[in-house]
């Protein structure tokens, strides 16, 4: 039948899947590749012989052939790309995979969004990810990739790839190091495109927050609960070098009960290891400062402090609003 129809139409891709299919029923590999090749040659849009050539290029070893499948496949079919990108993302561990792949990290490949967003958050080795941006010399730009990199940054920091994070954070945000040793509220440490490096805002249904300008101009934060709710308001990582600091936060709160509070935690982040080396509470007030002091360990790298509030269970909302804080290292230890 394939060779009937061959003879009446000689760009046939089907007649040619065809011999393929064939060929393999016959276990003739050497013939099989060769009859696929000619469909796909005269044909990109059969998804079936896309997949059949990217196992073939995978027995080869022929990397850059199968990532030509992949995209192929992936421009034929949307419906393919849950099963293909899981498997794309794991193998992007591989160093000659992720050179092979550096063609396809432009915004005119049609799928590149997807899988960045499912690669962020789904791969099993988030620093492969960041390797591959940082490779590319980072994320295509357009709006579809905007939130890529505090995405990847706060998915290295949670998963402890610290100094991966580190690299990422400088190398495709064009972060400033010294960023991790300010405190106070700017424009540049409040831009959530390098969150967590600076000061991330904390939302939840139940928690809104938000920076905004002052009477006096300055930056301020304000966080709106649900009364009765608790938990993470606002957070930033921070490398400090170790020693004693005091830090100074002005505050005013409305709506508030009396047994609610404001805490502040600091923890120690290692590779592979996270521990709590301060942690207190403040009683809410009208206006007040919370101004406690904490000692940075030397073996401590890398920080991150987390501004917490407990709401009794009333009726309303319970407003927090914090003036820009100020940090003073006291002694070196």
């Amino acid at each position: 039948a394939a060779r009937r129809s061959i003879a009446q139409n000689p760009l046939n891709a089907d007649a040619f899947g065809l011999y393929g299919l064939v060929s393999l029923a016959n276990s003739e590999p050497d013939v099989i590749g060769r009859q696929v090749a000619m469909a796909d040659r005269l044909s990109r849009r059969d998804l079936s012989t896309q997949l059949f050539l990217i196992e073939d290029s995978v027995r080869r070893n022929d990397v850059a052939e199968a990532l030509r499948h992949y995209d192929a496949a992936m421009r034929v079919k949307e419906s393919v790309r849950p099963t293909l990108l899981p498997i794309l993302t794991e193998a992007i561990r591989e160093p000659a995979i992720r050179q092979r792949f550096l063609p396809y990290m432009n915004a005119s490949t049609p799928w590149l969004e997807a899988f960045t967003r499912h690669a962020v958050s789904n791969s099993s080795d988030p620093a492969s990810i960041a390797a591959l941006a940082m490779e590319a010399g980072g994320f295509p730009e357009g709006p579809q990739f905007a939130t890529r990199v505090p995405e990847l940054l706060s998915v290295l920091v949670g998963r402890n790839e610290l100094d991966t994070a580190y690299r990422f954070y400088q190398s495709v945000g064009g972060g400033d190091p010294a960023m991790l040793r300010k405190v106070e509220f700017t424009e540049e440490t409040t831009d959530q495109a390098l969150a967590p490096f600076t000061w991330q805002p904390v939302l939840v249904g139940e928690i809104d927050s938000i920076f905004v300008a002052g009477a006096d101009g300055q930056l301020e934060f304000e966080a709106r609960m649900e009364a009765g709710r608790s938990g993470h308001i606002l957070r930033k990582l921070f490398a400090l070098p170790a020693g004693d600091y005091a830090i100074s936060i002005p505050m005013r709160s409305d709506d508030y009960s009396p047994d609610d509070t404001v805490q502040l935690r600091l923890v120690c982040l290692n590779q592979g290891s996270q521990r709590i080396v301060f942690d207190e509470k403040q009683d809410l007030a009208e206006e007040f400062v919370f101004d406690p002091r904490f000692t940075v360990p030397a073996s401590c790298p890398f920080q991150i402090l987390i501004l917490m509030a407990t709401t009794a269970p009333t009726t309303g909302d319970v407003v927090l609003t914090l003036a820009s804080p100020d940090l003073q290292r006291r002694s070196a230890s």
